[in-house]
């Protein structure tokens, strides 16, 4: 016991320090972000898939294991898509693998929004939330029921894609973890007893079809597309499902809603 004690500060410094190093988010890319070439006979490309199953003794593990659509959409909307002839050319499973992860080491956009979403975790004494509210959270959700066409029938069409949505040409500042947390809870959602915001997004199409917004194609899919937005900004269904991931979801997200 005498001899325990004589090193317990020297024992106690090595474990902080092994714990600052262990909860660098940057050491644990290689357990969470996965790659790899998927052929066929006309083509091949590049399956990026979040591992929802890191190792419980991880410092991420609940908020990786627990937030895989939500990594997902910042790992498809904020890292850097510059390396992909680089990697597509790699054949070896390891290689690519080794690689991959290296480029998102050295992805300075990517690095910082992982940084923001887990400063909580590894930096708790110097760890300020941004403030949001409510109007903040449904102009981003919004953004996700995108409307892209018009079918025969007349009725626009739409969908709410990780890639394919609103936000790069409505938004001059992008809010990486506001859009993540919406995105996450929209797919959630989409087809949920609880909420179901799919029957929420045909309920808008089919009022947005009782308006006669022009004959021009390209025009009236700008209008639709607005009065979608306007739809969805009012649609109680939504703002409760947000409300309600909040709550699940708010020991892991980057800031806090203001209520007032």
């Amino acid at each position: 016991m005498k001899f325990i004690f004589s090193f317990y500060s020297i024992v106690s410094f090595s474990v902080v320090l092994f714990s600052q190093t262990h909860c660098d988010i940057k050491q644990e890319y290689q357990n969470i972000f996965k790659i790899e070439k998927i052929k066929s006979s006309d083509y091949e490309y590049l399956y990026k898939t979040i591992n929802n199953k890191i190792d419980s003794n991880s410092c991420f593990y609940e908020l990786v294991n627990e937030n895989d659509l939500y990594l997902d959409y910042l790992l498809t909307n904020f890292s850097d898509y510059r390396k992909h002839q680089t990697l597509i050319a790699i054949d070896n499973p390891n290689e690519l693998q080794k690689e991959y992860i290296v480029a998102l080491k050295n992805d300075s956009v990517f690095n910082e929004v992982m940084e923001t979403l887990t400063k909580k975790i590894t930096d708790k004494s110097n760890y300020i939330p941004d403030t949001i509210s409510m109007d903040e959270l449904m102009n981003s959700a919004v953004k996700f029921f995108f409307l892209n066409k018009r079918n025969d029938a007349g009725y626009y069409v739409g969908k709410v894609c990780v890639g394919i949505n609103g936000l790069n040409e409505t938004e001059k500042q992008r809010k990486p973890q506001i859009e993540a947390f919406c995105f996450a809870t929209i797919l959630t959602h989409y087809e949920s007893e609880k909420f179901n915001l799919l029957n929420e997004f045909i309920k808008g199409i089919k009022e947005i079809h009782k308006l006669s917004l022009g004959e021009n194609l390209e025009d009236g899919i700008k209008r639709a597309q607005g009065a979608m937005y306007m739809f969805m900004k009012n649609n109680e269904v939504l703002k409760q499902a947000l409300l309600f991931e909040y709550e699940v979801k708010k020991r892991f997200l980057p800031f806090i809603l203001d209520f007032n």
